[in-house]
């Protein structure tokens, strides 16, 4: 068990006050002798032992400092082992984890694939067969499997996204953009979706800024998975409202949907990879399950903030601010 500092204290004074009392003792008795007018053949040996004597101690005194230090040195290097000790079980347990969501991730991804693949194989084996002559029917099925196909890129998209954002290895270039031009990118990219749900889109746009530094790759990726994800979620003849503002140094941007809303068990893991909602795709569309963990993972790299406010039965609205920098002039 290691000493106690108060301990240690108290037992290091007792010690050299031993000390003190050692040395004058030897000084009266060395001054005594001197006194007594003795032979030398008497005197000499005495002052020799006395002389012996103060050497032990002096030397005494040495090896208790040495032993102290020495103690010292080894209560740090105990500390630093422990703490040492503790930082490789905790990577240790984050190793573990690491391999566990790895074990996790390659079983979903398998088993969202397999589906895809087997009806590509199916449907390529039926041509190839002759099975389908019809050419209209040749162009039904390469229809199919051009969704099919389309549903697995955008799932090996969304793995190899969130592992370059984990892993700090994307750069942001921040370009001169005017918010007006922002709007008009995530408009003409999720039009034709939502027309084809026969959805709504609806833009708010108010800024008293003419141009901002973002980085654009960064801002459509955010704005499309939020706009994507309220299109895949909400009813035929329903509006998605996007705001787009610029305030306080942030780019903030607000999308709302007229959907069934987001229970508060499922807002609980909202932005983790691969959680599955209560809430399913009302026009039988596919999802990687990674759409709003991208959103996350790129939001906290670009240090700023994302939120979700629902009540179930009454739609959703996600909110995500970013910093964004002013042009010099």
């Amino acid at each position: 068990m290691a000493e106690s500092r108060p301990n240690r204290q108290v037992r290091d004074e007792a010690l050299e006050k031993l000390f003190r009392e050692e040395f004058s003792a030897l000084q009266r008795a060395e001054l005594a002798l001197t006194k007594q007018q003795l032979s030398t053949a008497v005197y000499e040996p005495f002052r020799d032992m006395v002389r012996h004597y103060r050497r032990l101690l002096r030397q005494s005194v040495k090896i208790t400092a040495v032993s102290d230090a020495t103690q010292l040195q080894l209560r740090q290097t105990t500390r630093e082992l422990a703490d040492a000790v503790e930082r490789v079980q905790q990577l240790n347990a984050k190793l573990v984890g690491l391999q566990e969501e790895k074990d996790e991730i390659f079983a979903m991804a398998v088993h969202d694939m397999k589906s895809p693949l087997s009806g590509i194989y199916g449907m390529a084996s039926l041509m190839v067969d002759g099975t389908i002559n019809d050419p209209a029917e040749h162009t039904q099925v390469g229809q199919d499997i051009r969704t099919l196909s389309e549903r697995m890129l955008l799932m090996i998209n969304d793995l190899v996204e969130i592992y370059r954002l984990e892993s700090g290895e994307i750069e942001f270039q921040p370009l001169e953009v005017m918010p007006a031009d922002v709007v008009s990118l995530l408009t003409s990219a999720h039009h034709a979706t939502a027309r084809r749900k026969h959805i709504n889109l609806e833009f708010r746009h108010s800024s008293d800024v003419e141009s901002i530094l973002v980085d654009p790759p960064s801002v459509e990726r955010l704005g499309g998975n939020l706009i994507s994800n309220a299109i895949k979620y909400s009813p035929p003849g329903t509006t998605v409202t996007i705001e787009l503002t610029v305030a306080e140094g942030q780019l903030r941007l607000a999308v709302s949907d007229e959907g069934p809303g987001i229970s508060a068990a499922d807002q609980k893991k909202l932005f983790r990879k691969f959680s599955r909602l209560s809430a399913r795709p009302t026009g039988g569309e596919s999802s990687s399950g990674l759409g709003l963990a991208i959103v996350k993972q790129l939001v906290e790299a670009l240090q700023g903030s994302v939120s979700c406010e629902s009540t179930l039965g009454a739609g959703a609205t996600f909110r995500v601010a970013i910093p964004v920098g002013l042009p010099t002039a």
